[in-house]
């Protein structure tokens, strides 16, 4: 992958949708990708830079949830990707069901649970598994106990469970989220968040999809 071409094109300028605090931020993390260049082609020449204002177009909107999930992915993808160049043709990821981070693991490794490359637990937490195919090479990524405050999970928890809540509920919320991302989570690199751990003999259980197919794009990558 040395020779690939790199592309530092990218697009972080503030939006109605994207806070200039968050495209300021010395900590959130870009990623370069590799893909393949057709729907049955070989490995594209350069790789693309994903700037996490790429995800929120992707996923809807700027969340906490967007923000963890992308610094828990950031420092497991560098482990398995020394040389900082994500292969999205060669990995299968695990995360917990929720929007935010199911978005995130899709759109960083290519996964899919059509292609048998994504799929989901509930279990709680930001926490993701990312395998790669080719040398089943695994990580666990973690985010360390204690970082998100237990007031706004319950906070969260309390809404979802009475399935209804006031519009003075849901902006109160979303303020103190926002108020812990940009004066917590912003400010400290992501290392000192999320723990990466190498999974030795972790076997990926088949994903229970009825309609499960073939991933034509990655079949003739290689020359």
């Amino acid at each position: 992958m040395d020779t690939l071409e790199h592309s530092c094109t990218r697009d972080n300028e503030p939006d109605w949708y994207w806070p200039r605090w968050a495209a300021e931020s010395p900590y959130l993390p870009t990623f370069q990708v590799h893909d393949t260049e057709s729907s049955h082609g070989r490995y594209a020449p350069g790789v693309k830079t994903i700037t996490v204002k790429d995800l929120v177009k992707f996923h809807g909107h700027a969340c906490d949830g967007l923000f963890r999930g992308a610094m828990a992915l950031s420092e497991g993808l560098s482990t398995l990707f020394s040389n900082g160049v994500i292969d999205r043709t060669d990995l299968r990821v695990l995360s917990r069901n929720s929007p935010c981070l199911g978005d995130v693991a899709a759109y960083l490794t290519g996964g899919r649970i059509r292609f048998n490359t994504q799929d989901v637990r509930d279990i709680p937490g930001v926490w993701f598994i990312v395998q790669r195919i080719s040398t089943q090479e695994t990580i666990r990524a973690v985010e360390r106990p204690g970082v998100y405050p237990a007031e706004l999970a319950q906070w969260e928890a309390r809404l979802v469970s009475q399935q209804a809540a006031t519009q003075e509920d849901v902006d109160g919320l979303r303020e103190a989220q926002w108020q812990w991302v940009r004066t917590e989570l912003l400010t400290h690199e992501p290392s000192t968040m999320y723990v990466v751990e190498r999974l030795e003999n972790w076997q990926w259980e088949t994903v229970p999809f009825l309609r499960l197919g073939t991933r034509t794009d990655v079949l003739f990558k290689e020359p």
